[in-house]
């Protein structure tokens, strides 16, 4: 009998504490669905992974009693789980192996589940490369900013001390560095000058990213979720502690809704196709000469503060393509405003 994807079980992989899940399982436990939500630290504690073709084809995961058929899943949203935690009592050594067994073994599991992925692990480790996403972006024929990555001294005095505009320091990651006994602290994308070029030595602990400095009317931050994209206008240049990098300011200032031009999307549709990303979060820059520069993509940005501040209909949508199913097809796209 064939069996329709809102009869079928939906799969939350995310940390304990995620109050951006909390309004979609709300939702989506209001129109029937069958929800287990996990965090892969439960591995292998309390969650087993199960896959035998010795009896019969047999593909399972079990959590405190509740199991789910990975076989007969309408879709999964892989959102930020956190690490394995294996027993105390291993030594170093020990748990190193069981942490490469996992990652393989579990990595092959999840890769392997046929249904709609929001979005897969694999597909957001390699999207998330910022240098790939970048040079995906000009491939698709996005204005991006000029960029130097490096590890070399001598490359980043010779950039500053010949750039004719300002030039930024940006973290590849998140930027959030974690001191023992202290909160965590962030990284803002910061406008550097004359102390970039005494300190430059420093730059060879890690490869570090430098772009020019875009001149900005305001910015868009856009989330895709499927065929239904937010794009949400962040007027940054209304506060001096949002006009270099938004995120410095906890109330921030929106401007009106601005549907994408027709090229942006289409662009933009073939940088996802690339990256293969069924949920996006995507920041543009908009020049007072209204260019569209394109920054980057997190595929798994946070979404949840645009609704409450905004009104947008996320955790409805997000339910809506989880209970949908899959493949994913890329189709025509519906901006929603505000």
């Amino acid at each position: 009998m064939t069996t329709s994807p809102s009869d079928r079980g939906i799969l939350i992989f995310t940390q304990d504490f995620d109050p951006t899940v909390d309004p979609v399982v709300r939702t989506l436990t209001a129109r029937g669905a069958d929800i287990v939500r996990v965090d892969l630290s439960y591995f292998p504690q309390t969650l087993t992974f199960t896959t035998s073709d010795f009896d019969g084809e047999r593909r399972r995961l079990l959590h405190r009693g509740r199991e789910v058929d990975l076989d007969r899943l309408s879709g999964v949203w892989y959102r930020r789980p956190t690490a394995f935690r294996f027993h105390e009592q291993m030594s170093e050594a020990e748990q190193q192996f069981a942490r490469n067994e996992a990652l393989h073994g579990i990595g092959g599991i999840l890769r392997s589940t046929d249904c709609l992925w929001v979005n897969r692990p694999d597909v957001d480790a390699v999207a998330e490369l910022k240098p790939y996403q970048l040079q995906l972006a000009k491939q698709v024929g996005m204005r991006v900013p000029r960029t130097l990555l490096t590890n070399d001294p001598d490359e980043v005095r010779a950039l500053v001390s010949a750039a004719d505009k300002p030039v930024v320091y940006k973290a590849l990651t998140g930027g959030v560095i974690h001191y023992p006994g202290a909160f965590p602290s962030g990284l803002y994308t910061t406008v550097v000058g004359d102390e970039v070029l005494t300190n430059a030595d420093r730059v060879q602990h890690t490869i570090c990213m430098f772009q020019e400095y875009i001149e900005k009317a305001y910015e868009v931050r856009l989330t895709v979720v499927g065929n239904t994209w937010f794009p949400v206008v962040i007027d940054s240049q209304a506060l001096p502690t949002t006009s270099v990098d938004w995120r410095g300011e906890n109330h921030l200032p929106y401007g009106p809704y601005k549907p994408l031009p027709d090229e942006v999307v289409a662009k933009t549709q073939r940088l996802l196709d690339h990256l293969g990303l069924v949920y996006a979060a995507i920041d543009f820059i908009v020049t007072p000469d209204g260019e569209y520069v394109f920054l980057e993509v997190n595929p798994g940005g946070q979404f949840m503060w645009l609704q409450h501040d905004l009104g947008l209909p996320m955790d409805e949508t997000i339910a809506d393509l989880l209970l949908a199913g899959g493949p994913f097809r890329r189709g025509e796209v519906t901006q929603v405003g505000y």
